[in-house]
Order: C-alpha cells, then structure tokens, then sequence
C-alpha cells in the first residue's frame, strides 16, 4: 500500500504500518506527558499504545488465517492509526465461513483479554488484586465515577507500571469486541450479522437488510455526535453509513455478474500488436482513444504479451516512438475461459488490476476484455436495473 512501510511477514502475510502510524506515538507521548507522568510515564502510555496495536495486529491475524483455512488468501495486513486492515482478495461465500472469518477476529481479543486476566491474577493479590480490578473496570465507567483512585488512597498504592498497564490493556480488548460487534460494516459484527441471515435469506437480501441497520446505526452515530458536540462519533457515522452503502453496492454488483460470463461480454474484434512494432503504433491507438490495453503476439500469432496504458504512456513521456513494443510489454499476463464467470474477471481487473484479459475456447484467443468495456458494462446494467 502506498506511503506503508513494511515490517516483516508472518506466516506467508506481510505486515504494513501507514506512515501516520507515527503520529499516534507522538499523541501517545504528549498525553503522558501532558498529564503530569514524567518521562517514564509517557513512556509508558506509547508502550499501552503500541501494545495495543499489537492486540489489534493479532486481531487482524485471526481474520487472515480463518479465511485461508477456507482457501481465501490475505493480500497483506496494514496498521494505521485507526485500526488495522486484513486486505482479504474476497470474503467465503458461504455463509457459515463467513460469519466464522468475521468472529475470529473478536474472539482473539477475548482470549487476550483472558489471559491478561490470569496474568494479572498471578502476579497480584489481597489489596492490589483488588486495585488491578477497579482499574480495568474503570474504564467502562463514567469519567468521575472511577473506583481506582480511592482504592488506591486506602492502600497507599498507585496504579503504575504493570498495574497500571495490564488491566487497561485488557478493558481496552473488551472494549475493542464490544465496538467491532456493532451490527454495521465495516466493522466485524455486521458481517456476523450479514452471515446469520443469509443462512436463510440469501446472500444479496442479507446484505440490504444488515446494510440498512448499519446506515441507521450510522445516523444515530451522527445525531448523538452532533448533539454532543462529539465530532469525532459523527466522522465515524458518516464512515460506517458510506461503508454500508458500499457493501451493499457491491454484492448487488457481485449478483448480477453471477448471471453473465465472459463470453457475454468479450470485444471479438481488437488491435494485435506484434513485439517488433514501433512503439508509435500504440500511441497513435491510444491518442485516438479506441483502444488503452493491447494483446502482443509474435510472427506465429502465439501470444507474447500485454501492453497497458501505463506502459504506452511512459513511452510516450520519453518520446521513445521508434523503440520495439517489445521492450515496454509485460511478459506476464493472466487469461479467461469464455464461459468463465463475470465475478471472476471482475477480480481479475478492478482488484488485481489487469487492463486486458485475453478471452480464450478450446480454439485459442476469441476476443479480449478490458477495463473500459467492464465498466460501460457495469454502466449499463446500472441503468436497466433503475428503468425496470
């Protein structure tokens, strides 16, 4: 992902942090600072901070590895400052898998939250048990109600260091489940609530129902917000009623294109291009604006290559019109069986980002699909569906 620096990969997924990850550390800090704790104390809020990105790392893994137990490969996992993100390629359609990939993520957290607790009932006892308890109940309560404090005046201790740390970083586990089981995309319970009704409505039904609730959710985010005077909620209404609308949207599309295959929608017609062409040949194509993507083939019609618009393009920029097609052509390229599902070429160029794809039969290549002809298709249907 652009502006991510990657940190490793784990079990074949690599791990990306946003660029404005860093931010966050530096709001970590100041609040520690700000509040009176010394270095060693903002020191330790960035520590609560990061670790806390860590639960939500695990969380992200347990997305990863449940879907690829269903064959569903993860892109890679990305942190920012507002969460992390499992690029899966697509979701089970099943909707048992489905509500399974969607829980995992949640149910990692309870078990970290599990195990924070046994941590913490190992390590203390007597009046600091009780102490580590009212500190992590605290933060479900109002702000002014917290028990911790007094506790802590009747005992002559602070909620510091690992008291301090352990049951605030699992209050915030808890909360984090609470928070992604809310009933609405993107967040993880409205898939789990998509996937339940789908096990008797169907998939695209189960979608506009579990979308309209998150849009509803989504508004009342909005007016509490601004009632409030809380922006912040209201910036995530708007987010979530976007994101349900989206979802819903999308399987919409998903659903139609079930019904059509490649064959439906493959241009028979189209430019071939052979490798020792001059470079200018495309470019003129491309100026006239009847073509962007095109197939490469050799002096024996075998096929040799694609040429994209980014790739005529940056000939174009170096004035480079008499070199060979070959030397700007992609030697790598992915082809789709005639009675192959739109779905499929779907993924194909809007998620993998393929400009054309080469439409083949037992007999060779039949025609091409590219990018333009999917979406004047999509366009189109678009328009049919709101007439009838």
């Amino acid at each position: 992902m652009r502006g991510s620096l990657k940190l490793f990969t784990m079990f074949g997924i690599p791990v990306h942090l946003h660029w404005s990850f860093g931010l966050i550390l530096l709001y970590a800090f100041y609040i520690g600072w700000s509040q009176g704790a010394g270095l060693i104390g903002a020191v330790l809020v960035v520590g609560l901070f990061v670790s806390l990105f860590g639960c939500v790392l695990l969380h992200e893994f347990g997305h990863a590895l449940t879907a690829r137990r269903y064959g569903v490969k993860t892109q890679d996992i990305i942190l920012t400052p507002i969460g992390g993100i499992a690029r899966l390629e697509r979701m089970p359609e099943k909707p048992a898998q489905e509500f399974w990939v969607a829980i995992a993520g949640p149910a990692v957290n309870v078990a970290i939250a599990i195990l924070l607790f046994f941590v913490g009932k190992i390590l203390y006892d007597g009046e600091v048990w009780d102490l580590f308890k009212a500190t992590a109940l605290d933060q479900f309560r109002p702000e002014g109600s917290e028990m911790a404090p007094e506790i802590a005046a009747e005992i002559g201790l602070q909620p510091s260091g690992l008291l301090f740390f352990i049951p605030i970083l699992l209050s915030t586990n808890l909360l984090l489940v609470a928070f992604n089981l809310i009933p609405a995309f993107p967040m993880d319970g409205g898939r789990v609530f998509r996937a339940l009704l789908a096990m008797r409505l169907g998939r695209v039904r189960a979608t506009e129902i579990a979308a309209g609730v998150g849009q509803l959710l989504a508004v009342g985010f909005i007016g509490f917000g601004l009632w409030q005077g809380n922006f912040m909620l209201a910036l995530i209404g708007l987010f979530v009623f976007s994101t349900a609308r989206n979802e819903n949207l999308m399987v919409r599309t998903d659903a139609m294109l079930a019904q059509f295959t490649a064959q439906d929608l493959m241009r028979p017609t189209f430019t071939r291009l052979r490798a020792n062409d001059w470079m200018q040949t495309p470019i003129g194509l491309l100026q006239q604006g009847l073509e962007r993507n095109f197939l490469v083939f050799d002096f024996e019609e075998n096929l040799v290559g694609i040429l994209d618009e980014e790739d005529i393009i940056a000939a174009l920029k170096k004035r480079d019109l008499s070199a060979p097609v070959a030397n700007y052509m992609q030697t790598e390229w992915e082809s789709v069986d005639a009675r192959e599902s739109l779905r499929y070429v779907f993924h194909l160029i809007r998620q993998k980002g393929h400009g054309i794809l080469p439409v083949v039969t037992a007999t060779g290549i039949v025609g091409v699909i590219d990018e333009a002809g999917l979406m004047y298709f999509l366009s189109l249907q678009g328009n049919l569906n709101l007439k009838s």
